[in-house]
């Protein structure tokens, strides 16, 4: 497979959207502590708009990161690309409706807001968390199995398939965010383009 990225290029992008998504979860922890209410309601869409942009970046760091061990991770790495990268896509579909749906239904529908899911969105949103975690769950069991990366890192993007069931709820998504952030810093310092099937050791 021909990589659409180089190494660094692959790196960078992991380093953004892992610095992304850390700065978003730190926001959605510190702000109802430290700011009133009202702030919290104003700035949501800029915070999930933080949110949404983070996710852009997490699909450009795991193709980088995927194309850096193909064919090393093998069937299950496509698998786990393919999984992982849908799961994104929905967690961003519903940080979309956050940033640019909710702050509507908070000014013309309140009540909407203080109901608990139920039917369709609830299956929606179990949908949502299951296939995120379970996307990353596999795409680290293949990481770790290709040998391409640091086993440590490979290892904690595989925890943070786990605790992914729960994306949609902060600080969880920190450990995913730290596994892909480390894999990008790796390949930055690393300043090299990587061969499949040559290990973090080669």
């Amino acid at each position: 497979m021909t990589s659409p990225f180089t190494a660094g290029q692959a790196g960078l992008a992991s380093i953004a959207a892992a610095g992304l998504i850390l700065l978003n979860q730190v926001l959605q922890l510190a702000l109802p502590l430290t700011m009133p209410e009202s702030f919290w309601i104003a700035t949501q869409s800029l915070r999930m708009g933080l949110a949404l942009l983070a996710m852009f970046a997490l699909l450009l760091a795991l193709t980088g990161l995927y194309a850096r061990q193909v064919p090393a991770a093998g069937t299950l790495g496509l698998v786990g690309y393919l999984v992982g990268s849908l799961g994104t896509l929905l967690v961003a579909g519903d940080w979309w409706y956050e940033a640019f749906i909710g702050p509507v239904l908070r000014q013309q529908a309140p009540e909407l807001l203080t109901t608990a899911p139920s039917g369709l969105i609830l299956g929606a949103a179990v949908l949502t968390s299951a296939t995120f975690g379970a996307g990353w769950l596999i795409f680290g069991l293949a990481t770790f199995r290709a040998g391409i990366f640091p086993r440590g890192a490979a290892v904690l993007m595989t925890v943070a398939g786990v605790v992914g069931v729960l994306a949609l709820i902060s600080p969880l998504q920190v450990p995913l965010a730290l596994a892909v952030g480390w894999m990008g810093l790796w390949l930055r310092s690393d300043g090299r383009e990587i061969s499949p099937g040559e290990s973090a050791a080669g």
